[in-house]
């Protein structure tokens, strides 16, 4: 019995790999939250209490250092929404 590579079935399904699609999820959550006020509580929720091993930031960090964005950038809806989308195959 032949075995079939998921990448294979990604490529003829055009689905992107599932981390991107979670990285892509995650940063526009994040620009999201950058654009409201302040004092709203999704902002709030930003700033940790306690520390759990991995914090949200952390992540958020990592995912826009290898998509190459900067916290600033996300003001600007349109562009972020490009700048931080994941191609299809």
């Amino acid at each position: 019995m032949d075995r079939i590579r998921n990448e294979y079935i990604r490529g003829i399904a055009r689905v992107k790999c599932f981390g991107d699609i979670v990285r892509e999820a995650r940063l526009r959550w994040f620009g999201h939250l950058q654009r409201r006020d302040s004092e709203h509580i999704g902002r709030r929720m930003l700033r940790p209490r306690g520390r759990p091993k991995r914090r949200f930031m952390d992540v958020v960090k990592e995912d826009m250092k290898l998509v190459g964005v900067r916290e600033e950038e996300a003001e600007d809806r349109v562009r972020w929404r490009q700048m931080i989308r994941c191609g299809d195959p």
